[in-house]
C-alpha cells in the first residue's frame, strides 16, 4: 500500500478532472511505467542500431581498401 499526500493546488487540479482521484491515479502510474518501458526499448534499440551502422562503415571502409602488398609489413 500506498499513501501520498497531494499540494491543495494538485488536490484541486485532480478534483476537476475525476470524482474516481484513486483510478485516475492508479491509471496514470500505469501509464507513465508503460512509456517508461517502452522508451527504454526505444533507447536500446536505437543504440542497437547505431552499432550495427557503425561495424558497416567500419567495413565498407577495409572492403575499401586495397590489401595488395600487405605480406610485406
Amino acid at each position: 500500500m500506498l499513501t501520498i499526500n497531494l499540494s491543495r493546488e494538485l488536490e484541486n487540479e485532480l478534483s476537476s478532472l475525476t470524482n474516481d482521484k484513486e483510478t485516475f491515479i492508479i491509471e496514470a502510474i500505469r501509464e507513465k511505467i508503460a512509456l517508461n518501458k517502452n522508451t527504454v526499448s526505444q533507447e536500446e534499440s536505437m543504440k542497437e542500431e547505431s552499432n550495427i551502422f557503425g561495424h558497416k562503415i567500419v567495413i565498407e571502409e577495409f572492403n575499401s581498401t586495397r590489401i595488395e602488398n600487405w605480406g610485406d609489413y
